[in-house]
């Protein structure tokens, strides 16, 4: 019987030898290919009666069914699927790809026809069915404490991003009349020509601006916390993905960008006319840019050229200091929320490493000053506000024994949140799954350059040596390479989401 279940539902992967990642299992993809996808589908419904109407049976049947463009009998199944395990994120992923598809299809049967309000209103209708399931997906995948899917927000993000191209086709919202959309999506204002074909979703599609950028977040986050080159399919599982998002990095700042730019409502000759933005046109401008978010502003520190429209590669120095000229002249009294606040100094401090002598970088006591707006109760900060405080105030040599004591009472109350946050992140999953992404390691200088700390270790554990005695513990990135007595050590400290770390342990001779 296991054996039968391997053969119907173990996929090929690149990562255990095979020669490319496959969809369904060799049984299954040889089936439909040399035969007829008619014969796998029976197949895979004798398997389903054979296996006690198993769920992932349904799964599987209605990947195979939209796969192939069968999208009722692939929502049928879906159904099946989500109705046996409805907390299930990957059944609730794969009810959404359904729709998701369905709703392509829709969209690319219309391309050639024109367009009106009353013409489009099914394959909205459809593209919102599979937004409500991908959000579905993210709710049930953040509650589950055995894995970490994130199929859900990319599929809020990619349905998004086409039911925008969509409504942006038609008349009403063309080009000349772009304002118009974003008025429509952003305000109360309803036009006439869609008040009552689309009287069903106003509501929906009103909302469809914070629903994208709230998934967009949720990504930055998680690309911020770990690294994205790992294979966590490890065992034999049944439980997998749609697809897996190739290069997740890169994808996200490009939908940032096209997102940013789509909700700025301005051309590329305008963005220099900053007097006619909005804040909300800022906003997003910021977003266009890459300074939505830290994933996003951190990534322009490893491009050399950032497109920021059609063949006009930028410096990325150019592009860090137009994001910056985008927000209020006189930060300290803007009042700006916590996550504006965050990508204001995650811009400065990725300026820095590209120019400390540009005009528009920010004193680095003006940015200390500017932490201060964050939130005094640590649990109200998020995680990468916490993880600024810790490179604001990392102690320095200079510094008075008052300041380090003032300044290590900060950043030990920062880590003390960023591992609570951290463990909370990666739930039951274990670490070697989820390996910790490293931003920066500390250098000689000071300020933006600041400069590795001597230390020692006790008990096997690395620490750094504080004012009046206090001990700071660093956790080592791999614990074997800690000596089991107490020696001195160097360390290359590396600063993550999770706190400080300390890579290639070398203790001195």
């Amino acid at each position: 019987m296991k054996f039968l279940r391997d053969l119907f539902m173990t996929r090929r992967r690149i990562s255990k030898g095979d020669e490319l990642d496959s969809f369904f299992s060799p049984l299954i993809e040889h089936v439909r290919d040399k035969e007829c996808p008619d014969k796998a589908i029976e197949l895979l419904k004798a398997a389903y009666k054979r296996f006690h109407e198993d769920a992932f049976f349904a799964q599987q049947l209605a990947r195979l069914n939209y796969k192939h463009d069968r999208f009722e009998e692939a929502e049928q199944w879906a159904k099946t699927a989500v109705a046996k395990r409805p907390n299930n994120s990957y059944f609730l992923d794969t009810k959404g790809q359904v729709y998701r598809q369905w709703f392509i299809a829709k969209f690319k049967a219309m391309k050639q026809t024109e367009k009106t309000p009353e013409s489009i209103v099914d394959a909205v209708e459809t593209a919102l069915r599979a937004i409500e399931c991908f959000q579905e997906c993210e709710k049930a995948a953040v509650e589950d404490n055995d894995t970490i899917n994130n199929a859900g927000f990319f599929g809020v993000v990619e349905v998004g991003s086409e039911l925008l191209k969509l409504i942006s086709s038609l008349d009403v919202f063309s080009r000349r009349n772009h304002s118009q959309c974003i008025k429509y999506l952003l305000t109360g204002y309803v036009p006439a020509e869609v008040e009552i074909p689309w009287e069903n979703f106003h509501g929906k599609l009103k909302n469809l601006q914070k629903i994208v950028l709230e998934a967009l977040e949720w990504i930055s986050e998680d690309l911020s916390y770990f690294q994205t080159d790992l294979n966590t399919d490890e065992e034999k599982t049944s439980e997998t993905v749609e697809r897996t998002t190739k290069h997740p990095m890169h994808w996200l700042v490009n939908k940032s960008s096209t997102y940013g730019k789509y909700f700025s409502g301005v051309s590329q000759s305008k963005d220099q006319n900053q007097g006619k933005l909005t804040p909300v046109m800022k906003r997003m401008m910021i977003y266009h840019h890459g300074g939505g978010n830290i994933t996003t502003i951190f990534s322009l520190l490893t491009n050399q050229k950032v497109c920021c429209g059609p063949n006009k590669p930028e410096r990325p120095v150019m592009v860090l200091e137009q994001i910056i000229s985008l927000y209020p002249s006189n930060p300290m009294g803007a009042q700006m929320p916590q996550a504006y606040l965050v990508h204001y100094i995650a811009s400065h401090f990725a300026l820095s490493c590209l120019s400390t002598q540009s005009p528009k970088l920010a004193a680095f006591k003006d940015l200390q000053s500017l932490s201060e707006q964050f939130p005094k109760e640590k649990q109200r900060c998020l995680p990468s506000a916490l993880f600024l405080l810790v490179l604001l105030f990392w102690p320095e040599e200079q510094d008075t024994e008052v300041d380090k004591e003032r300044k290590y009472k900060t950043v030990l109350s920062a880590v003390e949140h960023l591992q609570r946050l951290y463990d909370k992140k990666l739930k039951d999953i274990p670490p070697r799954k989820k390996r910790i992404y490293t931003h920066f390691f500390l250098s000689n200088g000071t300020g933006f350059e600041k400069f590795v700390h001597k230390s020692w270790t006790e008990d096997e554990k690395v620490f750094l040596e504080g004012p009046k005695g206090m001990k700071f513990h660093i956790p080592a990135l791999k614990t074997s390479s800690v000596p089991h007595n107490n020696e001195n050590v160097t360390f290359y400290l590396g600063f993550t989401l999770k706190g400080p770390v300390a890579y290639n342990i070398t203790v001195q001779t």
